[in-house]
């Protein structure tokens, strides 16, 4: 829960106050601060830091479209660190601590309607403390509200500057004071049909309106000052103008960006920058005036002890009294904790440093002298560490162990506590250990969450025991899944257990982390659990499940395709086919399947390559339903070229026939088909064509070339005796009307017992065109028995080199064959030997 600008404000951190009525948007502008910080480093010039998390809540909420967190507070503060940008090694800017105090928007209006408390100098109202100290004020208005409720906003607002810059003067302030007024939600001005340009040019001419009619009631230097800007004076103020908005809107020349913010880096750079400048202009001014004073008193001082000199000729005598005031301030200072909290510290301050000013100190006794001494150095050496202290990288801003270790160390090294001072119970100290908590906090928590690490042994507490953290052990209930041969049974729904698991955070991210106390002091916010969440082995470990969960969805959602998963809520197996037969549109299939395929499984992507077979490990099951999906797909396709070709198929076995049929190929229904199997094959092979289209360029090939050169016969034992080469494998083509050409092969070098080697005599090189004959035989033996093995089967008379791809016939004594079963030539190179494409049709059927 949001806590309230802590009682203890440190001094030497500038505030900025964020002032608005309801519905400003207030809070939502501070989560955009911190979305602008992850995407416009360079424009904000550093890097956000808030340790607490709860900017980052806001965010969270603010960029999913949640509702933000209710608060009861009227003023609720965030201390907010801004790292330097660096350019290569060069840091921009200097690092900046800026306290955001975001007002209510009730509170803000109660003070408008009665600002009378702001002209109090001592008011304890906290949105009142918070104006008068504030170096820098937001004041933020709906861009989008209509004319008359931006009037009436802006009348409000000049009586509320108005006495803000009467109760600057009156504290005798510098001039400047830096007024920001912020138009914003401006992407609710966005019309339909607008461009970015003209969209911008609208927002424009509202911050022009916004300016016109605050010059109409206020100026920020007025001629009867007699000091032009800008050299302002005392309590005069400085307005600048910004729009902005969390989100860019739908435009006509570019789609919604709602996770962009717009100007709000360009805001927050340069109210961090004005606040600042105005924080250092003060702290100079009250210096020279104090040294000023210092200066009139000491020269009067002087003056008056001249005169008391020449009156009573002789040196003045030590005051008593001095010495005496001395003494019971040490015996009533308190201790350390008290003397050395604000404002106590500074009232301390100003007395020592009196008693060390007055003329008469140097009279007192040495041991009163020292005391003084000793008490003002150690308020300067206690204000100069927890300055140290606080402008040091807390646990709350680190992101990994390493940077967590360097924080651990400066906190035990140059900002342990000094020995020479108890100030073990001081604001600063209570904050040291606080940081020291932080981190043993952030890695319990970061190894719960993320790779684990070692706990004590519950039953020997002399030894460790490993604990997984929680996303590892995400990532190895997802392996096991991933790699499990069988996908029935529970697998499906231990997947969808282990998702929903994996749906969780580890702890609720907006929790106060266990361990980590809360301070009432600035930087000394309880952390929350975001921060070990977003420390990067956790954020790795994070991102190892995502992979891993990612993969298994895609896993589980091709094996429901393909019918391999079995539960109650299983989608349609659409990848799984009907045989071609009565009741079946084949023409019709693939485009209602296709349809099916993307209402099913809308999360993937367009050509569904997440369900690649090289994503998983066990992809053995997988094949065999894709291969078995994919013939029965090349059935359909087949089936409807036959009808296609129509009655005596056979005999328009043909290159004429064939190129016929390729011009067929070009219909809707074989293009759906193409895109539908082209699916199956590239599961397995993400480079493998289009099947219609490879069909379609293979008929209209004009011829073909191959070169077995070095193969491999395979002949496995037939009966009883073993059948070995006896001869030359002799191939033969004979184009139509042409000569034959004739191709030998001999067995060279040792093969297998059932695998023989093949190289060609010479050229091994054969062209084929469409219709030529093709005959291949080779001499075998089988003990004394002479055979021969010839290759004639094929699904077409055209294409006749498919003969080679097929189990020859064994030739026994008198013309007597048999099929050689097992016998199959196997190239060196699959590229050696033309093969017809998967989807053509044997014509003979």
């Amino acid at each position: 829960m949001p806590t309230t600008v802590p009682l203890i404000v440190d001094p030497k951190v500038p505030q900025v106050l964020l002032f608005g009525h309801i519905g400003a948007g207030k809070s939502a502008l501070l989560g955009a601060l911190i979305k602008a910080a992850e995407t416009e480093g360079p424009t904000l010039r550093g890097e956000v830091l808030e340790s607490s998390g709860r900017l980052a809540s806001i965010r969270d909420a603010v960029y999913r479209g949640t509702d933000l967190e209710p608060t009861t507070t009227e003023l609720t503060s965030y201390t907010v660190r801004l790292r330097p940008w660096r350019e290569g090694a060069r840091a921009v800017t200097d690092p900046v601590t800026v306290v955001l105090n975001d007002c209510s928007g009730k509170a803000a209006e109660s003070l408008i309607k009665r600002p009378d408390s702001l002209r109090d100098p001592y008011t304890k109202a906290s949105v009142a403390r918070a104006v008068m100290d504030a170096d820098a004020i937001v004041l933020m208005v709906n861009a989008s509200a209509d004319e008359e409720t931006l009037r009436e906003a802006f009348e409000e607002f000049d009586t509320f500057l108005t006495i803000v810059k009467q109760g600057k003067t009156t504290a005798r302030e510098v001039g400047g004071f830096p007024i920001l007024l912020v138009l914003t939600r401006c992407d609710e001005l966005a019309r339909p049909g607008d461009t970015r340009a003209t969209w911008e040019a609208r927002v424009e001419r509202r911050v022009t309106k916004a300016e016109d009619e605050f010059n109409k009631f206020f100026r920020i230097a007025e001629e009867e000052d007699g000091i032009p800007s800008p050299f302002l004076p005392f309590g005069s103020i400085e307005l600048t103008v910004y729009a902005v908005a969390v989100r860019l809107p739908r435009l006509f020349d570019s789609p919604a960006q709602p996770a962009t913010p717009y100007k709000v880096a360009d805001l927050f750079r340069d109210c961090f920058e004005v606040a600042k400048g105005h924080h250092d202009r003060v702290t100079a001014s009250d210096r020279r005036l104090r040294w000023t004073v210092r200066f009139v008193l000491g020269f009067l001082t002087f003056l008056f002890l001249g005169v008391i000199t020449v009156a009573v000729f002789q040196p003045n005598r030590a005051d008593p009294g001095l010495g005496e005031r001395v003494a019971g301030y040490a015996k009533h200072e308190g201790s350390a904790v008290e003397r050395l909290t604000y404002p106590q510290l500074g009232r301390n301050k100003q007395t020592l440093t009196t008693f060390r000013d007055d003329p008469r100190y140097i009279s007192l006794p040495e041991d009163l002298r020292g005391f003084v001494t000793s008490r003002l150095k150690e308020i300067d050496d206690y204000e100069a560490y927890r300055m140290k202290l606080l402008e040091s990288i807390a646990p709350g801003d680190t992101r990994t162990l390493d940077d967590l270790a360097k924080v651990e160390a400066r906190l035990h090294g140059e900002l342990g506590l000094p020995a020479k001072y108890g100030w073990g119970e001081t604001l600063a100290a209570q904050l040291r250990d606080k940081w020291l908590a932080d981190v043993k906090a952030i890695r319990t928590a970061e190894e719960r969450f993320g790779e684990g690490g070692l706990e004590p042994d519950p039953k020997d507490a002399t030894k460790f025991v490993s604990r997984e953290g929680y996303y590892r052990g995400l990532v190895r209930r997802g392996i096991a899944l991933t790699i499990k041969p069988a996908l029935g049974g529970p697998w499906r729904a231990d997947v969808n257990s282990l998702l929903v698991d994996g749906a969780r955070t580890p702890a609720p991210l907006g929790d106060l982390l266990p361990g980590s106390p809360a301070l009432t002091q600035p930087r000394g916010q309880a952390l929350t659990y975001r921060v070990p969440f977003e420390f990067e082995r956790v954020y790795q470990s994070r991102r190892d499940w995502e992979q891993t969960r990612d993969r298994l969805t895609h896993l589980r959602d091709l094996a429901d395709a393909l019918d391999l998963t079995s539960g109650p809520d299983r989608p349609q197996a659409v990848l799984v086919l009907p045989e071609p037969g009565p009741g079946v549109d084949s023409a019709k299939l693939p485009a209602q399947r296709l349809a099916a395929l993307l209402r099913t499984f809308p999360n993937e992507s367009a050509d569904f390559n997440e369900w690649e077979l090289r994503n998983f490990p066990d992809t053995t099951t997988l094949k065999e339903h894709l291969d078995q999906s994919f013939k029965t797909g090349a059935r359909h396709v087949q089936s409807l070229l036959r009808a296609k070709i129509g009655p005596d198929a056979a005999q328009k076995d043909n290159p004429d026939g064939w190129r016929a049929v390729a011009e067929l190929l070009g219909d809707p229904a074989f293009a759906d088909w193409g895109k539908f199997l082209h699916l199956f094959v590239r599961l397995r092979d993400s480079a493998a064509p289009d099947p219609v289209r490879e069909l379609a360029k293979f008929l209209r090939e004009p011829s073909f070339e191959f070169d077995l050169g070095k193969f491999e016969m395979v002949i496995p034992d037939v009966g009883l005796e073993r059948i070995a080469p006896a001869g030359l494998l002799t191939i033969t083509v004979t184009p139509r009307g042409g000569t034959p050409v004739t191709r030998t092969f001999k067995r060279s070098g040792d093969g297998t017992a059932t695998s023989y080697r093949f190289t060609a005599e010479g050229d091994g090189k054969l062209k084929y065109h469409p219709g030529d004959e093709l005959t291949a035989e080779l001499p075998v033996r089988a003990g004394v028995q002479e055979f021969k093995l010839v290759w004639e089967a094929t699904a077409t008379k055209t294409y006749q080199f498919d003969k080679l791809s097929h189990e020859p016939r064994l030739v026994k004594a008198g013309g007597v064959s048999e099929p050689a079963t097992g016998v199959k030539i196997v190239p060196s190179t699959p590229a050696a030997l033309p093969r017809l494409p998967a989807l053509f049709p044997d014509l003979r059927k």
